[in-house]
């Protein structure tokens, strides 16, 4: 009888690694790419871009896009803090509170506080948030045609070719009741 050495059989190479790691990869693309598609205020028809400086100037804001309504930003807030999008108008201290409320304790706390001198007898606030796609906004107005109310961002740089996440904007406008359309609709 031959001599025989029962030597252990090598397990055939887990594809689980590669798999994973693939996985992994496409998640990470996933997310990051999250921003870049998202509409932002360069794809804005109406926008003029200086590409020599790279700045953005908005259009003029009576051509297409109605009369500016606000009287000013009682919070404003752009970057890539993930913020529900919302838009409401606000009439009361109540509904200030719930509004605030959505958007995380610090956070929230920094819009009441900063609505505090509100006078809801004489004007209403309205809360927009809104994805940029790629774009960080330095400010914001808000305008009205028709019934219909829209935000125009400040003048600002094009966002960069690589996107790696996506921005926001957060904005509370003073608004004079009497600007103020009855039944406003609050467009993206």
């Amino acid at each position: 009888m031959a001599n025989t050495v029962n030597r252990p059989v090598a397990p055939a190479p887990s594809r689980k690694p590669a798999v994973l790691a693939a996985t992994l990869l496409g998640a990470v693309l996933a997310v990051l790419l999250s921003g870049c598609g998202q509409q932002s205020a360069d794809a804005d028809p109406a926008r003029t871009d200086d590409r020599s400086t790279g700045a953005s100037q908005p259009a003029d804001a009576t051509s297409g896009q109605g009369s500016r309504i606000d009287t000013g930003t009682v919070y404003f807030h752009s970057g890539a803090a993930p913020t529900p999008e919302v838009r409401q108008v606000i009439e009361n201290r109540e509904q200030l509170d719930a509004f605030a409320r959505r958007f995380g304790s610090a956070r929230g706390q920094e819009i009441t506080a900063r609505a505090e001198r509100a006078d809801f007898s004489r004007q209403v606030l309205v809360g927009w948030s809104v994805t940029t796609g790629c774009a960080t906004w330095p400010s914001a107005t808000l305008h009205r045609s028709g019934d219909t109310l829209g935000v125009v961002p400040g003048a600002h740089h094009a966002p960069p070719r690589e996107c790696l996440a996506a921005q926001h904007a957060l904005a509370v406008f003073a608004v004079p009741r009497e600007k103020m359309p009855e039944h406003p609709r609050l467009t993206h």
